[in-house]
């Protein structure tokens, strides 16, 4: 008759001889009901390597693995990554690992610090608790806790219900190169210091492309002038090329320099939010394209709501072409800054200055129809 053996820890099983027990229930990781726990048996075959969360090895035998039972998500309590207990960098990391080959894998809520950049792997999806689920990531200049693993080819990957905390300066929430044909919702950024981005989008002329982001907010420290922007998809791979055909639905976006800084083109922004910022919308052509034959960009903005952004919508170069339309606006002081008002079309029915400006139908940015 086989039995099944409940003991404390993951230490306690790698000290357990397995033909002592083939099936053993741990109580937890470290500690009971702390998560990590789970029930295991003993493969006397197995050479797998150990990972300190799926694998372990057993200090009485060479050969043979302790192995997890599968389920169908990854717990990243599994590896080790349990909240509030230090750095748990390379916990986490072990268990995006695991999904090398796809996978989901669950951050339940509580607070996990990370130092280093985490690396996610094509066809994985990283599912949290909303704001529960808070990451507070301290990288080194110029890093982003959230990354590719591989920027080509870029197959897709998902992100649901992260609250990821930016404390360092020049680093980033969210790096979206390498990552298109992908899916972010219900994202929270909390940009805590001046001079960060949320969803830091540089191009490598394959990525990032074809995403959809839908409730995807981003919060910044305040201030006059303090260098952030929410979304920033501009070309700081190669000067050359920026995020294009991606679609944003909803989100609020607050306290910050830019909201959306973009410089690719076949972007559409539906009904964003956005509150206390410098910039609104600046649309601007990568650095090399400013001398090269071929310069537009062209984007649209559908239903933004804004309050107190000093400038709404800003164009940087006559050739970024865009269509807006505005469900709010309030606050501002200054509705458009643009280099040329040609093949561009700015519609909003509120001022923002005098409530009966508010029942009248503006075409701010006169059109001129394009010549066949």
């Amino acid at each position: 008759m086989q039995h099944l053996y409940a003991i404390t820890n993951i230490s306690e099983l790698q000290k357990l001889n397995p033909r002592d027990a083939e099936h053993v229930r741990v109580a937890g990781y470290r500690n009971p009901a702390d998560g990590g726990g789970g029930e295991f048996y003993w493969d006397v075959n197995s050479k797998l390597d150990v990972d300190q969360g799926h694998v372990f090895q057993s200090t009485h035998e060479i050969s043979g693995r302790w192995r997890r039972l599968p389920s169908a998500n990854i717990d990243v309590r599994h590896f080790g990554a349990l909240p509030s207990s230090g750095d748990v960098s390379n916990q986490l990391q072990k268990a995006l690992n695991a999904c090398e080959s796809g996978g989901t894998i669950h951050i339940p809520a509580g607070h996990y610090t990370i130092t280093r950049p985490l690396m996610v792997h094509q066809g994985t999806t990283v599912r949290g608790d909303g704001l529960l689920t808070e990451i507070h990531y301290s990288g080194p200049k110029g890093s982003s806790c959230w990354n590719a693993a591989q920027r080509s080819p870029a197959t897709s990957m998902s992100f649901y219900g992260l609250n990821t905390l930016v404390l360092n300066e020049h680093t980033s929430a969210f790096r979206l190169t390498g990552m298109s044909y992908s899916r972010f919702d219900l994202l929270f950024v909390h940009l805590r210091v001046p001079n960060t981005s949320a969803y830091f989008g540089p191009s490598n002329g394959e990525s990032p492309y074809y995403n959809v982001f839908t409730n995807c907010h981003a919060s910044g420290p305040g201030g006059d002038s303090n260098g952030c922007v929410g979304f920033d998809w501009g070309s700081q791979d190669d000067g050359d090329l920026a995020p294009n055909a991606n679609q944003i639905f909803g989100g609020h976006v607050n306290s910050v320099d830019i909201a959306v800084r973009c410089q690719g083109t076949g972007n559409i922004f539906h009904g964003q939010v956005f509150e206390m910022v410098n910039v609104g919308y600046e649309f601007d052509l990568p650095p090399k394209r400013y001398n090269a034959q071929s310069q537009g960009i062209s984007n649209d903005v559908m239903g933004l709501y804004a309050e107190y952004a000093k400038v709404v919508f800003e164009q940087k170069h006559e050739t970024c072409y865009f269509i807006a339309q505005t469900a709010m606006v309030t606050g501002h002081e200054l509705m458009l800054k643009a280099k040329s008002r040609d093949n561009c079309v700015l519609l909003s029915s509120h001022s923002g200055q005098l409530p009966m400006n508010r029942s009248f139908f503006q075409k701010a940015v006169e059109f001129k129809p394009l010549e066949f």
